[in-house]
């Protein structure tokens, strides 16, 4: 495994340099990293995260520690592709609005 994927699920883009390359994280996008990137810039199977809280922005003080950890949680990691067609919400559950057709042509939608 020398390639993860990192999704990130948080509200703002996020910028990190590792081996002299840049890598962006986009918000809401899913993005292939090295394997050492992402050990690096996340701490990705180090049980210690501070250094890496720190050296991210994500905590100044030893005190902001579970609010870093918050913020990197926003940040999922997997060692599998993500799913491909995926992108679409699933409509299990959905109803969908029924519409009528008034007399004058015009369509009205009604919450069901």
């Amino acid at each position: 495994m020398s390639e993860v994927w990192v999704t990130n699920e948080s509200d703002k883009d996020l910028e990190a340099s590792f081996a002299f390359a840049d890598y962006k994280f986009p918000k809401g996008k899913t993005v292939q990293v090295p394997l050492g990137a992402v050990k690096r810039i996340f701490g990705y199977m180090d049980p210690n995260k501070e250094k890496y809280l720190s050296y991210l922005g994500f905590i100044r003080l030893h005190s902001e520690l579970e609010e870093g950890l918050e913020r990197l949680a926003k940040f999922k990691i997997s060692e599998q592709p993500p799913e491909q067609n995926r992108s679409l919400p699933s409509a299990v559950g959905v109803i969908p609005l029924r519409i009528e057709k008034s007399a004058g042509g015009k369509v009205n939608s009604k919450a069901a």
